[in-house]
């Protein structure tokens, strides 16, 4: 325990028996950076805007100080979280409950596409804590006709996300029934303008928690940059999932619109490769459903779009995959933050068209970190390409070569509004794909022992045509075959008339 205390571990923030009890009972023993920074400035009663990504720890960085100043339970509303989404909703009220586990404070969840009547009575029974999405909630505040003067404390989650997504009329709203004295933290991402005018208007002297950690990626995580044609990236993923990617590890692939969602998962379905997915517009029973099945590992593939993976918690990813590479460096850091969490190993790999080579050589400036051992960006050798494409051939349907159609109409849409790479990158980018790249140090391993065989047959010329070596034969066994041959020929001819 003093050991801890030194070291600066959870037992030294003073936290009562129950709740200290919860956060070590989830695994944890020492608080990440943003927890060790907010966590002592929320329980002083400050207002906070803390930075964070995905990964960070930010959930339990504004609940653990939640549930040490509620305590107990109340009579009243006296805690809301808002969340941009259902998933993310959905994943803060399941932590809520396991880190609140030994107080007897009660929270709900209310969600957009949920029974009314279900959450009237939720509400009905003034629960200490309200996790929602901000639509739902005012639905029901204007029904019920609730002011939640109650409230002394309000955390906005990813609050640029929840700006991006056309809440703001909605957040004022809700904030006007707010009580004037009362606690608010803003956890975000990014800090868009609109955000920190809606943050000074709603905020009292916050303090501002700005770690270093938005450009900085996991020291567990090794990145593959795989250099490939537009119209290889398919045979490419079907490779890394059948013969790189371990069966048992968890996978996401991030792609740049939903067709390719669809298209995606159609094919990895026909070679065999279990899968599920999500995007913004799918169905909010089936996103529900998918997601519980990629987390309880019925299948080990989760295909999504960067809007419907904000909010998404999977425990344990092993691999991230850009199918498309994103086009800002912020977001790769988004995306591929969620593999090598709580000290485990992870990779990400990304496939990089030529048009997509500028975005990686500004994804290295903005992380300042070396390339690693694996090397910029490398190839990879043609015939893994060519023996995948030939296997997707046979398992391409009509409806496939549709929805690839599709799929390339959607990507010309996506590339008029994808933003543009720095000048200095694109122009580096030609001069690095003008010079060539190296085949991927990932394709000389023992694990593709067999390209060089296939290579070899492939590149085989014998030195004689099968005449040449006809006519060149010498051996007694060749002249006796060769007269029996022919004898058999001048039989079968004398032996066949012509009508």
């Amino acid at each position: 325990m003093d050991k801890q205390k030194k070291r600066g571990g959870f037992q030294a923030m003073g936290l009562s028996q129950p709740v200290l009890k919860g956060v070590l009972k989830k695994g944890y023993s020492l608080p990440t950076p943003i927890q060790r920074k907010t966590i002592p400035l929320i329980l002083e009663g400050r207002d906070v805007v803390a930075m964070a990504r995905t990964g960070s720890g930010k959930t339990a960085a504004f609940l653990v100080p939640l549930l040490e100043r509620l305590k107990s339970r109340g009579q009243h509303i006296r805690a809301l979280i808002l969340s941009p989404t259902r998933e993310l909703a959905t994943q803060t009220h399941r932590f809520t409950k396991e880190l609140g586990k030994l107080t007897d404070l009660k929270s709900t969840l209310i969600l957009g596409g949920d029974n009314m009547e279900q959450q009237f009575a939720a509400m009905h029974e003034m629960p200490d804590i309200v996790i929602a999405t901000p639509g739902r909630l005012l639905h029901l505040l204007v029904e019920m006709d609730l002011k939640l003067t109650s409230v002394e404390y309000v955390v906005f989650d990813e609050a640029d996300r929840l700006f991006e997504m056309g809440f703001y009329e909605q957040l004022r709203e809700i904030l006007h029934r707010l009580p004037e004295h009362r606690q608010t933290l803003l956890f975000s991402a990014t800090l868009p303008k609109e955000l920190v005018d809606f943050a000074q208007a709603g905020l009292s002297e916050p303090v501002l928690v700005r770690l270093d950690i938005e450009s900085k990626l996991s020291e567990n995580l090794k990145t593959t940059y795989l250099s490939c044609r537009t119209g290889d990236k398919t045979a490419l993923l079907v490779h890394l999932l059948k013969h790189v990617v371990k069966k048992d590890e968890l996978t996401v692939i991030f792609v740049a619109t939903k067709h390719h969602v669809e298209y995606l998962r159609e094919m990895l379905d026909k070679v065999g490769i279990g899968c599920t997915h999500v995007y913004s517009s799918l169905d909010q029973a089936a996103r529900k459903i998918n997601v519980a099945k990629f987390r309880a590992r019925k299948v080990p593939v989760l295909l999504v779009t960067d809007v419907a993976a904000r909010g998404i918690d999977i425990p344990l990813l092993d691999n991230a995959i850009n199918y498309h590479f994103p086009p800002k460096a912020k977001l790769f850091v988004h995306r591929v933050g969620r593999v090598a969490r709580a000290g485990r190993k992870g990779t990400a790999f990304s496939l990089v068209a030529p048009d997509e080579v500028p975005y990686l050589l500004d994804l290295h400036l903005f992380l300042g970190r070396p390339p690693d051992d694996d090397g910029l960006c490398g190839t990879v050798p043609q015939c893994i390409i060519d023996e995948e494409a030939e296997y997707l051939q046979t398992c391409c349907t009509d409806d496939l070569k549709n929805m690839e159609r599709v799929c390339e109409n959607a990507m010309k849409q996506y590339l008029k509004s994808r933003p543009a790479a720095s000048t200095e990158s694109v122009r580096r980018a030609k001069q690095l794909l003008e010079s060539g790249l190296s085949d991927h140090p990932l394709f000389s391993s023992s694990a593709t022992s067999g390209v060089n065989v296939l290579e070899a047959v492939r590149n085989f010329k014998p030195r004689s045509t099968i005449f040449e070596i006809v006519s060149t034969a010498k051996n007694t066994s060749f002249s006796v075959m060769k007269k029996s041959t022919i004898f058999e020929i001048g039989s079968t001819a004398k032996n066949t008339s012509f009508s």
